[in-house]
């Protein structure tokens, strides 16, 4: 899986869903196949930190992504 693959499926994980454990384990597992070092190994072990922080603060509760704001045009 390269960069681009990973990025797809980052998203399709997170965008308009609630935070789950096993979403969390699969975010886990993308990182995985990135190296360590890459720029977007970094980026996305740095969010997925967050999301596990916050959802180990709420774990009763499903964490929503905030919806998409609209820009004015």
């Amino acid at each position: 899986m390269d960069e681009r693959d990973v990025t797809l499926a980052w998203q399709r994980l997170f965008r308009e869903k609630p935070i789950t454990p096993e979403a969390l384990a699969k975010a886990d597992e993308l990182l995985d196949g990135l190296s360590g070092e890459s720029p977007l190994h970094l980026r996305f072990a740095t969010e997925l930190g967050e999301l596990k922080k916050l959802h180990a603060r709420r774990p009763e509760a499903s964490l929503k992504p905030s919806p998409k704001r609209r820009t004015s045009k």
